[in-house]
């Protein structure tokens, strides 16, 4: 899953890619969602990855695309981050 999304980075002219697993931590509230076969499932804990990298705007849809038909992932946000000016 994560050499997958490291690929898909890699090939859209990401660079200076970091990882930071944060590991098995316990959701605070349930969540339900439909798999591609449409069976429903529970999940009471994720596992919390965050990916830190520099990319081409036009990356990023392909990458916020494959993390939503994705059944492995349950939630995913992507947020630009801008220099602070002192």
């Amino acid at each position: 899953m994560v050499m997958m999304i490291l690929q898909l980075l890699v090939a859209g002219g990401g660079m200076y890619v970091e990882v930071f697993n944060r590991g098995v931590i316990p959701l605070a509230y349930s969540i339900k969602k439909k798999n591609k076969e449409g069976e429903c499932n529970t999940y009471l804990d994720g596992i919390y990855l965050l990916f830190t990298y520099f990319t081409k705007p036009k990356s990023m849809a392909v990458l916020e695309e494959t993390l939503k038909a994705d059944d492995d992932v349950i939630r995913s946000s992507s947020f630009k981050v801008r220099k602070r000016k002192y």
